[in-house]
């Protein structure tokens, strides 16, 4: 039985990729329009209205279409990659580095000037986020996409469709072009990294509750009610950013390095076939 068999409707990448705009006019639509009923000084107002009533929206539509098109358990889960031959445990230091980031972070938020409340909202709305971009990205569109190409394709389709996500409420909030080309191109690679967190691991939970935190540290260290807001805030390099930065640069070496192995992995997988 083929990939494209094991679901009751065919795995279609321009199925997906409507399920994935279907997402972002909840989540940057809705979610800008309600977000923008309350002044932006009213920080926790505003992410509330921005993300408890869209997100939970866009994630019930998330699975029901997964309901409807029955493309079964390959959007949760897969084989871990080291389990794989080669085994390339070396690719183990991708998760590892995008888990210690936001944990390099918590330093730099000033907790005294964070109530709880707010932080439990950070958390439940950013909880969310991860749930839904995770799952429709890293699971519905890699899994689309998978069933038609190797992974160097997945990989950069996933990446990229990762970054384009964010673009329209960066427009919606009037972000320079300059800025929105270099949100782009930070957030394509780390839909590269985020790829490689689902494959080495082989769970779509293990990324959806990595996203869940490092978004719930950026909200908390700007103490923002917006993406764009939280992603633009600057830092003083103080030891804790200069650990951050360090990772930061680690990461990027591992993830470059990544796509030469995925390349490497389709040649294997061609001559296999």
């Amino acid at each position: 039985m083929t990939t494209l068999e094991v679901g009751r409707r065919p795995r279609s990448i321009w199925v997906a990729l409507a399920v994935v705009v279907v997402y972002i006019v909840f989540a940057a639509g809705l979610g800008n329009l309600f977000g923008g009923l309350v002044d932006e000084n009213q920080v926790a107002a505003e992410f509330a209205l921005g993300h408890l009533i869209p997100l939970p929206l866009a994630i019930v539509f998330l699975l029901l279409f997964l309901r409807w098109s029955g493309w079964g358990s390959d959007v949760w889960r897969e084989k871990p990659t080291p389990t794989l031959t080669p085994r390339r445990w070396w690719l183990v230091a991708i998760p590892i580095l995008v888990a210690l980031l936001p944990i390099s972070q918590l330093g730099e938020i000033p907790w005294a000037a964070r109530s709880a409340g707010f932080i439990a909202l950070i958390a439940l709305g950013t909880l969310m986020v991860g749930f839904g971009e995770e799952l429709v990205v890293r699971g519905i569109l890699l899994t689309a996409v998978r069933a038609r190409h190797g992974e160097f394709a997945t990989l950069l389709t996933t990446s990229a469709v990762f970054g384009a996500a964010h673009i329209p409420g960066s427009v919606i909030e009037g972000v320079p072009v300059a800025f929105i080309a270099i949100q782009f191109t930070a957030l394509a690679g780390v839909g590269v990294a985020y790829y490689w967190v689902r494959r080495v691991t082989g769970r779509l939970w293990v990324g959806i509750v990595i996203h869940a935190a490092t978004d719930w540290v950026l909200y908390l260290d700007a103490d923002a009610g917006t993406p764009t807001v939280s992603l633009g805030n600057n830092h003083d390099m103080t030891p804790g950013t200069w650990i951050t930065a360090t990772l930061q640069f680690l990461l990027w070496i591992a993830t470059a390095t990544s796509i030469v192995s995925v390349i490497r992995e389709d040649r294997r997988n061609r001559k296999r076939a």
